[in-house]
Formats: C-alpha cells, structure tokens, sequence
C-alpha cells in the first residue's frame, strides 16, 4: 500500500467518525460563546440607553454635547447585535443539518421545513449561493408524515446537488424548488436549467429503481440520484423524472396516510 492510499484511508475514517463524533462537540463549543455575546449585546444596548437616560437627566447640558458620540455608540452596538445575530442563524442552519444526519429513528417530518433547511444549507456552497438564479416555493399548510430525518436529508440533497450543478453547467442558470400536497401525497419538484436528460438514461435508471439495483451503468445521471431514488422508494414514493424545453424537473409523491397504495409515476 503507497502512502496515497493510506493517505485515502485515514482520510475515509476520518470522515466516518466526523459527523457523529466530532461534530455535536464543534457545534457545542460554538453555541456557548456565541450565546453569551448575544446576551452580553442585549444587555449592553440596555445600559447604555440606562446610563443616556440617566446622564441626560442629571447632565443635560454634558450629555447634549456628547450626543454625536452616544449616537455612534449606539450604532455600533446595534452592529454588533446584528451580526452576532445573523452569525446565530447561520450556526442553526449547520446545526440543523447535523442534527439531521444523526437523527435517529423515525419523526414526524415537514416536507417544507426540510426543503427550506436543505436550501439554506445549500448557500454555504458559494458558487451554488452566487452563481444560480434560485426560486423557493413552499407550501406551509403540507402534513407531516412519519419517516427518517437523516436518510431523507441525504436524499433529498443529492437529488439537489444533482440538479444545482446541471443548473450552474447550463446558460439560464436557473433553478427552482416547490412543495404541494393534495388529500394523499406531499409532493417535491426540484427543476433545473440545462440540457434535456436522455429518455434512455432515465429509463435505465428507473429501471434500476424498480429492481432494487444498485448499480447503473450511465455516466449522464449521477450515482446519487439512483441512491436517493432507492431511499425514496422504501416510502412508496411516486418518483418521476422528465425534460420539457431547457428545463428538468425530478417530482417526488410521499405519502403521508396510513394506507400504502401502488406505487405509481406522477
């Protein structure tokens, strides 16, 4: 063995161990200081306007010639508190995304809220957040149904990943994301930009879907597609896969009743 492939190896149980092992300790050792400079911001804006209050009574001639200075202060503190709270939403969205790798079991589950977690995830990828025009539309009102928070995290974001890179290789650079329901079915349709995929490649991979397969030899779709597809499946999800004009779209029908009926296209 050279050292490249020990290199590899290290590599790949370092990775294995990160999520569940090194990542609830980061995000912890995050959330404590993090808390106390939000607080400590709030707690600060309140003194000041305390201390003006009581200076302007006391001194009102001292602190009306101080004021220019006061007011800068003030919006420096407001600085702070904006962008330690804007830190906070982004240390909730990592955290969000962790949590729903090493999720255990099954929970109920929002499509919508996962698909907005799964997109606000997306923007740490710079090229995805700059470079593609996105469109998000949730429906709020959808039910929840049973399933598993981490395999559906992966799954819906390989399929995500696949289209946000075929909408970035494209020239409209366009992508867009919706959720629907009706009385059976929560319903995801991820579309993308870009050329028409081959009929015959979505039909092998279909078919590989259908048997279980986990192999699919066509380099025009990615592997991850087939995986997420097989997870899908498990939860007698409607899947479908089509190009209309410049644009693709991957629809995807969970249902969320108690009865299983026969899995179907949409």
């Amino acid at each position: 063995m050279d050292n490249g492939e020990i290199y590899r190896k290290l590599e790949e149980a370092f990775a294995a161990t990160f999520i569940k092992e090194l990542i609830p300790g980061i995000l912890h050792n995050f959330a404590n200081p993090l808390n106390g400079i939000m607080g400590r911001t709030k707690l600060l804006q309140r003194r000041i306007e305390e201390t003006v209050k009581k200076m302007e009574a006391t001194y009102p001639d001292a602190s009306a010639g101080m004021m220019e200075a006061i007011q800068q202060i003030r919006t420096d503190i407001r600085s702070v508190s904006h962008e330690s709270e804007a830190f906070f939403d982004v240390f909730k969205d990592i955290g969000a995304k962790f949590y729903a790798l090493a999720a255990k079991g099954e929970e109920n589950i929002n499509i919508s809220e996962l698909m907005n977690a799964e997109m606000r995830f997306v923007d740490f990828n710079l090229d995805f957040k700059h470079d593609i025009k996105k469109h998000i539309r949730l429906d709020n009102d959808v039910p929840d149904f049973k399933g598993s928070l981490a395999e559906l995290s992966l799954a819906f974001w390989a399929l995500i990943r696949f289209a946000l890179f075929r909408a970035r290789g494209s020239k409209m650079r366009e992508f867009s994301i919706t959720t629907e329901h009706d009385n059976k079915y929560v319903s995801v349709f991820i579309k993308n930009s870009g050329d028409a995929l081959p009929a015959a490649s979505i039909d092998v991979l279909m078919e590989c879907v259908n048997s279980g397969s986990q192999e699919i030899m066509d380099s025009a779709i990615d592997r991850g597609v087939l995986n997420a597809f097989l997870i899908l499946n498990k939860y007698n999800a409607r899947i479908n896969m089509f190009s209309e004009e410049s644009f693709s779209t991957i629809s995807i029908g969970l249902p969320y009743r108690n009865e299983k009926p026969r899995r179907k296209e949409i």
